[in-house]
Protein backbone atom coordinates (compact mmCIF):
# COMPACT_ATOMS: atom_id res chain seq x y z
CA UNK A 1 0.00 0.00 0.00
CA UNK A 2 1.35 3.19 -0.76
CA UNK A 3 1.34 6.61 0.94
CA UNK A 4 -1.79 7.99 -1.15
CA UNK A 5 -3.47 5.32 -0.51
CA UNK A 6 -2.69 4.57 3.18
CA UNK A 7 -3.66 8.69 3.27
CA UNK A 8 -6.57 7.82 2.08
CA UNK A 9 -7.34 5.23 4.42
CA UNK A 10 -6.76 6.91 7.34
CA UNK A 11 -8.94 10.03 6.48
CA UNK A 12 -11.75 8.05 5.76
CA UNK A 13 -11.40 5.75 8.66
CA UNK A 14 -11.16 8.86 11.18
CA UNK A 15 -13.70 10.33 9.90
CA UNK A 16 -16.10 7.10 10.39
CA UNK A 17 -15.17 6.72 13.63
CA UNK A 18 -16.44 10.46 14.53
CA UNK A 19 -19.54 9.74 12.68
CA UNK A 20 -20.19 6.33 14.71
CA UNK A 21 -19.22 8.39 18.38
CA UNK A 22 -22.06 11.21 17.24
CA UNK A 23 -24.35 8.77 16.51
CA UNK A 24 -23.64 6.91 19.42
CA UNK A 25 -23.89 10.36 21.56
CA UNK A 26 -27.27 10.43 20.57
CA UNK A 27 -28.97 7.82 20.86
CA UNK A 28 -27.33 7.14 24.32
CA UNK A 29 -27.08 10.41 26.05
CA UNK A 30 -30.88 11.46 26.40
CA UNK A 31 -29.75 14.64 28.57
CA UNK A 32 -28.42 16.19 25.13
CA UNK A 33 -32.14 17.06 24.33
CA UNK A 34 -32.71 18.43 27.81
CA UNK A 35 -30.92 22.02 27.81
CA UNK A 36 -29.38 24.29 25.61
CA UNK A 37 -28.90 24.78 21.91
CA UNK A 38 -25.04 25.33 23.27
CA UNK A 39 -25.04 22.07 26.00
CA UNK A 40 -26.63 20.24 22.94
CA UNK A 41 -23.50 21.30 20.52
CA UNK A 42 -20.88 20.45 23.34
CA UNK A 43 -22.36 17.30 24.14
CA UNK A 44 -22.19 16.21 20.50
CA UNK A 45 -18.43 17.41 20.26
CA UNK A 46 -17.50 15.28 22.90
CA UNK A 47 -18.87 12.32 21.27
CA UNK A 48 -17.32 13.45 17.76
CA UNK A 49 -13.99 13.31 19.91
CA UNK A 50 -14.34 10.18 21.57
CA UNK A 51 -15.21 8.60 18.25
CA UNK A 52 -12.23 10.08 16.35
CA UNK A 53 -10.09 8.67 19.64
CA UNK A 54 -11.75 5.59 18.60
CA UNK A 55 -10.73 5.70 15.37
CA UNK A 56 -7.32 5.53 16.40
CA UNK A 57 -7.05 3.05 18.60
CA UNK A 58 -8.96 1.36 15.33
CA UNK A 59 -6.06 2.24 13.56
CA UNK A 60 -3.31 1.27 15.62
CA UNK A 61 -5.22 -2.34 15.98
CA UNK A 62 -5.25 -2.65 12.14
CA UNK A 63 -1.50 -1.84 11.64
CA UNK A 64 -0.87 -4.88 14.67
CA UNK A 65 -2.68 -7.27 13.09
CA UNK A 66 -1.40 -6.29 9.59
CA UNK A 67 2.31 -6.98 11.84
CA UNK A 68 0.88 -9.72 13.53
CA UNK A 69 0.05 -11.54 10.84
CA UNK A 70 3.23 -10.99 8.26
CA UNK A 71 5.92 -11.36 11.19
CA UNK A 72 4.03 -14.66 12.53
CA UNK A 73 1.55 -16.09 10.59
CA UNK A 74 2.99 -15.69 7.24
CA UNK A 75 6.15 -17.23 8.53
CA UNK A 76 4.31 -20.39 9.05
CA UNK A 77 4.67 -22.81 5.82
CA UNK A 78 1.60 -24.71 7.07
CA UNK A 79 -1.79 -22.95 5.65
CA UNK A 80 -3.36 -25.41 8.31
CA UNK A 81 -1.46 -24.65 11.29
CA UNK A 82 -2.47 -20.85 10.31
CA UNK A 83 -5.71 -21.21 10.32
CA UNK A 84 -6.17 -23.10 13.15
CA UNK A 85 -4.21 -20.55 15.32
CA UNK A 86 -6.54 -18.43 14.41
CA UNK A 87 -9.58 -20.28 15.00
CA UNK A 88 -7.82 -20.77 18.62
CA UNK A 89 -7.78 -17.35 19.14
CA UNK A 90 -11.06 -16.60 17.83
CA UNK A 91 -12.44 -19.35 20.63
CA UNK A 92 -9.97 -18.21 23.01
CA UNK A 93 -11.74 -14.55 22.87
CA UNK A 94 -15.18 -15.64 23.06
CA UNK A 95 -14.50 -17.96 26.47
CA UNK A 96 -12.70 -14.94 27.85
CA UNK A 97 -15.39 -12.64 27.02
CA UNK A 98 -18.25 -14.48 28.95
CA UNK A 99 -15.99 -15.50 31.73
CA UNK A 100 -13.96 -12.56 32.96
CA UNK A 101 -16.94 -10.19 32.15
CA UNK A 102 -18.97 -13.26 34.70
CA UNK A 103 -16.64 -13.26 37.29
CA UNK A 104 -16.29 -9.48 37.63
CA UNK A 105 -20.00 -8.86 37.02
CA UNK A 106 -22.08 -12.06 37.13
CA UNK A 107 -22.42 -11.93 41.49
CA UNK A 108 -23.54 -15.88 41.32
CA UNK A 109 -26.43 -14.68 38.99
CA UNK A 110 -26.94 -16.33 35.31
CA UNK A 111 -24.01 -16.36 33.37
CA UNK A 112 -26.42 -15.78 29.57
CA UNK A 113 -26.71 -12.32 29.76
CA UNK A 114 -22.94 -12.37 29.26
CA UNK A 115 -23.15 -14.15 26.22
CA UNK A 116 -24.89 -10.92 25.01
CA UNK A 117 -21.58 -9.14 23.69
CA UNK A 118 -19.84 -11.48 21.92
CA UNK A 119 -22.27 -13.21 20.27
CA UNK A 120 -22.95 -10.17 18.95
CA UNK A 121 -19.77 -9.06 18.08
CA UNK A 122 -19.13 -13.03 16.39
CA UNK A 123 -22.54 -12.47 13.79
CA UNK A 124 -21.07 -8.95 13.09
CA UNK A 125 -17.53 -10.83 12.14
CA UNK A 126 -19.30 -13.40 10.02
CA UNK A 127 -21.51 -10.86 7.92
CA UNK A 128 -18.09 -9.19 7.29
CA UNK A 129 -16.10 -12.16 6.40
CA UNK A 130 -19.40 -13.09 3.95
CA UNK A 131 -18.94 -9.63 2.48
CA UNK A 132 -15.50 -10.04 2.03
CA UNK A 133 -15.12 -13.75 0.62
CA UNK A 134 -17.56 -12.19 -1.78
CA UNK A 135 -15.61 -9.60 -3.19
CA UNK A 136 -11.99 -10.99 -2.70
CA UNK A 137 -11.89 -15.72 -1.95
CA UNK A 138 -12.92 -18.21 0.15
CA UNK A 139 -9.59 -18.21 2.29
CA UNK A 140 -10.21 -14.49 3.65
CA UNK A 141 -12.83 -16.20 5.91
CA UNK A 142 -10.30 -17.19 8.91
CA UNK A 143 -8.77 -13.86 9.00
CA UNK A 144 -11.36 -11.57 8.75
CA UNK A 145 -13.83 -13.12 11.50
CA UNK A 146 -9.83 -13.30 13.55
CA UNK A 147 -9.86 -10.02 13.15
CA UNK A 148 -13.22 -8.40 13.49
CA UNK A 149 -13.89 -10.40 16.04
CA UNK A 150 -10.25 -11.16 18.84
CA UNK A 151 -9.16 -7.70 17.68
CA UNK A 152 -11.87 -5.59 18.41
CA UNK A 153 -12.89 -7.30 21.62
CA UNK A 154 -8.81 -6.05 22.48
CA UNK A 155 -9.72 -2.78 21.61
CA UNK A 156 -13.02 -3.29 23.40
CA UNK A 157 -11.37 -3.97 26.38
CA UNK A 158 -11.49 -0.31 28.45
CA UNK A 159 -15.33 -0.40 28.13
CA UNK A 160 -15.67 -4.54 28.84
CA UNK A 161 -14.30 -3.78 32.29
CA UNK A 162 -17.43 -2.14 32.65
CA UNK A 163 -20.67 -3.17 33.84
CA UNK A 164 -22.55 -0.15 31.77
CA UNK A 165 -24.44 -0.77 28.69
CA UNK A 166 -23.43 3.19 27.31
CA UNK A 167 -20.31 2.66 27.77
CA UNK A 168 -19.82 -0.54 25.88
CA UNK A 169 -22.59 0.81 22.49
CA UNK A 170 -20.49 4.08 22.51
CA UNK A 171 -16.88 2.25 21.84
CA UNK A 172 -18.13 -0.53 20.07
CA UNK A 173 -20.23 1.26 17.31
CA UNK A 174 -17.18 3.23 16.23
CA UNK A 175 -14.90 0.45 16.23
CA UNK A 176 -16.93 -1.73 14.17
CA UNK A 177 -17.32 1.66 11.48
CA UNK A 178 -13.59 1.60 11.83
CA UNK A 179 -12.76 -1.95 11.58
CA UNK A 180 -15.43 -3.23 8.85
CA UNK A 181 -14.37 -0.48 7.03
CA UNK A 182 -11.05 -1.32 6.96
CA UNK A 183 -11.02 -5.16 6.64
CA UNK A 184 -13.40 -4.31 3.37
CA UNK A 185 -11.11 -2.00 2.18
CA UNK A 186 -7.34 -3.26 2.46
CA UNK A 187 -7.56 -5.39 -1.00
CA UNK A 188 -9.09 -2.63 -2.51
CA UNK A 189 -6.02 -0.43 -1.75
CA UNK A 190 -3.36 -3.14 -2.44
CA UNK A 191 -4.80 -3.68 -5.65
CA UNK A 192 -4.76 -0.27 -6.43
CA UNK A 193 -1.32 0.21 -5.72
CA UNK A 194 -0.12 -3.15 -8.06
CA UNK A 195 -2.20 -1.45 -10.58
CA UNK A 196 -0.29 1.96 -10.28
CA UNK A 197 3.49 0.34 -9.81
CA UNK A 198 2.59 -1.88 -12.84
CA UNK A 199 1.28 1.23 -15.20
CA UNK A 200 4.59 2.57 -14.34
CA UNK A 201 6.64 -0.08 -15.30
CA UNK A 202 5.35 0.36 -18.98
Amino acid sequence: MNLRNYGWLFGTTLLLGGIGGMLMGLVTQQDLYHGSIANFFMGLLMHLLLGLTTSIVAQMGFFAYMMFNFLVLNSMKSKSLRKNIQIFFILFAFFDMVYLRYVAFGQGGSVLPYFVEPVLLLGIALLTAYAKVKVTNPTAWIPTIFFIFVVTAIEWLPALKQDDFKAIAVMIVPLLFCNVWQVLQLHRLTTRTEQSKTSKSF
